[in-house]
């Protein structure tokens, strides 16, 4: 029997919203296409890691505030962190729309740094804007 070739009026992803919800909320940084994600692995400073653990409160939290940080971000003026100076928090993987994770690649071949700096530095200054650390300079 052959294949039924797919429809291409009907959607090829559906979503689970609480009964009563009349509209789908995307999250920050969410793409409906997993073909459309990127799957970052960075090591975060343990202060800035022991800061963004202060603000959550469920499971999923660290991804949209390091999202959101990444997004506020002015790759290419901002501050970048010494991440030598002290030890980093255990590996974390965050799935990013590879427009994001291009940004951030980018800024990092033109700053000649390494995305981990990129990330680390975007983070300190999203977290500076809320009092939840310091930057000094060395």
């Amino acid at each position: 029997m052959p294949k039924k070739p797919p429809d291409k009026d009907k959607p090829k992803y559906v979503a689970v919203v609480p009964v009563g919800q009349k509209f789908v909320k995307a999250r920050p940084g969410s793409s409906t296409d997993p073909a459309d994600r990127v799957r970052l692995a960075y090591r975060m400073l343990f202060t800035l890691d022991d800061a963004l653990r202060t603000l959550m409160k469920r499971r999923g939290e660290l991804s949209m505030y390091v999202f959101e940080a990444l997004d506020a971000a002015d790759f290419l003026k901002m501050p970048l962190v010494d991440i030598t100076l002290e030890k980093k928090a255990p590996e974390v993987n965050m799935f990013m729309p590879t427009a994001v994770y291009q940004k951030i690649r980018t800024a990092a071949g033109k700053r000649d740094v390494s995305l981990n700096v990129i990330v680390n530095s975007a983070m300190a200054q999203w977290l500076a804007k809320r009092g939840l650390v310091d930057i000094r300079p060395l």
